[in-house]
Formats: structure tokens, sequence, C-alpha cells
């Protein structure tokens, strides 16, 4: 548990506040009992959800007023204190302390830290984000998560679906639907597949709908009748399989043409290597010499210079050649096996007798079209079998999720009663939460819609979820009071104060309180909170604020007088 926390922003009467001690069960920041505001109660509750690895404190008016700073704290496990450092210019970082807040060289990521906790208060649960299941429950002004009509949605903008979700995780029944889930995903995977595949035509386009797909039936229907019709027409003795014999010899004779002439092609590219290196490209010496003869004032020794460049330049030639002759002979090699290949094969196909050229083209025509048809009646069976399958998955997991909501509903709903009923003197309707299904729910208090109402019931949930689960710990600021009846308010803080388990709340006007309720404040309270040099920081921001005002005020008069 957090057992203190300090930082030299917090000040009392311009000095640095000794440590924020904190225990077991109740946390009170006691504010001033005529409700002052400015006095830094939601900024407290923050730094308390930010030494939880919380994130909103790094925005509030004490980080804006103040600048950066760091926070010093203290964990306690199983009897081992932890002392860490977290500045709000480096959030991301987590430093580990010594005893006296000396960095030790040791440091974990936010994440690391945050997986630390999630194992220090054994929630290593399947699908569990520690922050966000802590996060919900930590309900302080500036973290916009005291919706009182969506007590669930514990994060701005989080969907039902998700706010579900997470009480799945909280009361550790995740693992339950774990399975189911990756059921989903993986026919999810194989459907998305398909359809990328189509795409980008790896496979045949599918048709339609089932219009199409019978409308494609009837038509294959109709080719395979002309297919039998041509087949009828042919020339006697000639079956299925000597027309398909007659398409390969086609086939066979074309690619063989096709390698004769590259084959050509190869050895033309070959005879004129071979002249390169036979005869050259470069001058001799009499050539040199029959040169002199037509020009006698030719500088010979300038061009003998130039022909022993040449003769230099002729060896890498010649290396060249040589190189490019082996890679020819390699190529026609190899062309002149495939060519025996194919030659082979036509002799193995034998006689198979004349067919027409036109014949073979419509017998290839309506084949090639009925096997188009066929593919993409094929296709369209295959996503409706793939869609079919993802349907099934989602059910199961639906039907699933449904079956545990509805073991969380009726604990939730048996808790918030017992909560309720020890709030009133007389039975009144407890609030009530009812799953519709695995994305929707409704949260309400039956027959009694009024504010105070509602906030109670969004406490009286929190309170719900933090005795059924291992959630460790709660947050409410004092703005989650201000509507409520005094007995329920009493009756409430006598909860906190029965818990085990850490509870942090904000609370002013304890003046107004029972003197049982007033005891209970001032026993847990953790820091007290007042105007005149007693606020967080040793100052009020609206009160500077004012005072900056006045002086503008006193200037401009000055300047007119």
């Amino acid at each position: 548990m957090l057992i203190e926390m300090k930082s030299p922003a917090f000040k009392e009467h311009g000095k640095e506040r000794p440590p924020i001690t904190f225990k077991k069960g109740l946390n009170v920041v006691l504010g001033k009992e005529d409700g002052a505001m400015s006095i830094g109660k939601s900024s407290t509750l923050l730094a308390i959800d930010f030494v939880f690895g919380g994130s909103t404190y790094i925005k509030s008016d004490g980080v804006k007023k103040e600048g950066h700073h760091t926070i010093f704290f203290a964990f306690e496990f199983n009897g081992e204190k932890s002392y860490f450092s977290r500045n709000t210019g480096d959030a991301d970082t987590v430093y580990i302390c010594d005893k006296e807040y000396n960095i030790t060289g040791d440091s974990y990521t936010k994440a690391e830290f945050v997986e630390w906790l999630k194992q220090q208060y054994e929630m290593d649960f399947v699908g569990l984000s520690f922050r966000t299941a802590l996060s919900s429950f930590f309900r302080v002004y500036g973290k916009k998560n005291t919706d009182e009509l969506n007590p669930l949605q514990g994060i701005p903008g989080q969907s039902m679906e998700k706010s579900i979700t997470s009480i799945l995780t909280i009361f550790n029944k995740y693992y339950a639907i774990e399975e189911f889930k990756n059921g989903v995903t993986e026919q999810k995977k194989r459907l998305d597949a398909f359809k990328d595949a189509r795409k980008y035509h790896f496979i045949s386009n599918l048709v339609g709908g089932n219009a199409k797909y019978e409308e494609n039936l009837a038509t294959i229907r109709s080719l395979e009748l002309q297919l039998g019709t041509l087949m009828e027409e042919a020339e006697k003795g000639h079956s299925e399989e000597d027309i398909e014999k007659n398409k390969q010899k086609a086939a066979l004779k074309n690619a063989k043409f096709n390698i004769e002439t590259e084959i050509q092609a190869k050895e033309m590219k070959l005879r004129l290597v071979n002249m390169s290196l036979e005869y050259g490209l470069y001058p001799t010496e009499a050539d040199m010499q029959g040169l002199q003869e037509f020009f006698p004032n030719v500088n010979l020794r300038k061009l003998y210079e130039v022909e022993k460049y040449h003769q230099k330049l002729a060896k890498i030639l010649d290396a060249q050649f040589s190189d490019e002759k082996a890679s020819i002979d390699a190529d026609i090699a190899a062309l002149q096996m495939q060519l025996q290949d194919i030659k082979t094969q036509i002799k193995e196909l034998g006689f198979v007798g004349n067919l027409s050229k036109e014949f073979l083209d419509r017998h290839s025509a309506l084949k090639s079209e009925i096997d188009a048809l066929k593919t993409q009646n094929q296709a369209y069976l295959t996503l409706k079998e793939l869609q079919a399958a993802k349907a099934r998955a989602d059910e199961a997991l639906r039907k699933s999720i449904e079956d545990i909501l509805l073991e969380i509903e009726n604990e939730l709903n048996t808790k918030m009663k017992e909560i309720n009923d020890s709030l009133f003197s007389t039975p009144r309707k407890p609030p009530h939460i009812h799953f519709n299904k695995y994305d929707s729910y409704k949260f309400e208090t039956p027959d009694d819609t009024g504010t105070g109402s509602n906030f109670k019931g969004m406490i009286v949930y929190d309170l719900a979820v933090l005795l059924c689960t291992a959630l460790p710990a709660l947050a409410h600021d004092s703005l989650l009071f201000k509507n409520l009846e005094k007995d329920v308010e009493d009756g409430l803080i006598r909860i906190y104060d029965s818990t085990d388990k850490q509870v942090f709340i904000a609370y002013d006007k304890q003046g107004d309180c029972r003197p049982e309720t007033r005891e209970i404040l001032e026993r847990n309270a953790r820091i007290r909170l007042s105007t005149d040099g007693c606020e967080l920081y040793g100052r009020s921001w609206n009160k500077e604020e004012n005072k900056q005002n006045e002086d503008e005020l006193q200037q401009t008069v000055e300047t007119i007088d």
C-alpha cells in the first residue's frame, strides 16, 4: 500500500511540508469547514493518482503554477518498503530511491512501474490494465470520470463495450472468455485474409450475392450443354483425352518454336564474341608502319604509346569477352536441354489425330468460361462459410460474456443492496445494474432519478467493486458529496472507515456533520488544508490572481491621476 508522499512543491507558510503519511482504510484530505476553494484538495488526490502511475496531475494547476517538480513516495508490501521519485517533467521515468530518497541509479519506465504495482497488489489477471482499472475508481475533478449517469465509464470517451470488458477483468473473469475471443480473432484473420486476396486479385473475384450465384449455376449448365454438343460434332474417334492432348501438343510446339528462336539469337551473339576474341579491336605494329608511309611526319613514338594503352585495354576486353562467351555457352546448353525435353514430350504424346484450330479454340473458350464461373461460385461459397464461422465465433463469445456478466450483475446488485440498506433506517431502493448484452448496460436507482441519488449510486457502485474484487484503492473528490443527503453522507463515511483497503477522499464542510462522522474525518485526516498559507502549495491561486488584479488597477488609477 501507499505509505507516504512528499514534494518540495508542497508547502505550508512558506516551508516545505513534512511527508504526508497514509494508512490502511480511510485517508482524508481535510479542507476548511467553510468549504474554501482553490486550496489543493483535488490536487492532492491527483498527486496520489500520479504516484500510482497516473498522468492527469501533469496538467493540473499545481504544475502550471509551480512548474515541474518531483514527488517522492513510498509503498509497503509484505513488510518491505520501496522508495521512489517521479518528476512531472520526466513522467515516463520512475526512479528507485533509498530510504532517504536519494536516487540509486536504477529506474523503471512508467509501464514497468505500473506492472510492478500490478504484481505487488496480486492483480496479474488476464487482460487487466492496472492503470485503467485503478483510474476508473479515482474519481477526481480533472479526470473527467465523474459522470454519475454512466459510472462504468472510467475513462473519457470509453465505449460501453470497453467499460464492460474492464469490469470483466477487475472481477478476474476475462480468462473464461479468452478462448472465445481468440476464436473470434482467428476467424476474423481468416476472413480478412480472404478479402485481401480478392482485393489484390490473388484469387478470383466472387459473385455479388446469392442471386448471381444461382445465375452462374444456370450459365454453367448452359455452357456445359454447348460443350457437349461441340464434342458430339467433333470428328469421330476423338475423345476428351484426344482434345486435351491436341491442346498440349499445340502448346508444346509453340514453346519449341520460342526456344529455337532464342537459341538462334544466342548463337548469333556467340559468333560476334568469338570474332572479337579472334581478331581483336586494336592496331598492330604493321598498321603503324604503313601509316607512316602515307604520313611521314606522324609522331610514331606517341602512336606506339597509344598502342601500348590499347594493348592493355585489349587484355581487359579479352577477359570480359571470355566471361561472356562462357555465359552464352551455358545459356545455349540450358536451352538445348529444355528443347530436348519438349521434343521428348511431343514424341510421347504420339499421334492424336488432326483437330481443327477453330474446334480447339471453341473448346478452350467454353472450358475457360465454365471454370471461371465455377471459381467465382466457389469463392462465394468460401466467403459465406468464413462469414458463418465468424458469426458462430461471435455468438459463442457473446453467450459466454453474457453468462459471466449475469454472475457479476448478481454479485454487484447484492453488494450494492447491502451497502444501500446500511445507509437508511427504512428500506430504500438500491442502485441496480443490468447488462443487456456484452456491449450494453443500464445503471439506475429505480424510481429515483435525482442528482443526489445518482451520485450516491455511483459511490455505492465503487464501494461494491472495491469490496468484491482485488481493486486495491479508490479516491473520491469532494464534489461527489455535494448533493448527498446528510444521513447518506454520514453512512458512506462510516463504510469508508470500515474497509481495510485504502480509500482517499477530499472533504470539507465537516462542521455540518454529526459528531460521530466528524470524529471519523478528524481521526483519519492525513493532511489539513485551509487558506492563508496552509494551502497544498502554500498559496491560493485565486488570491494571487486577485492581488495581481488589484495591483494592475492601482497602477491604472495612478496613471489616470
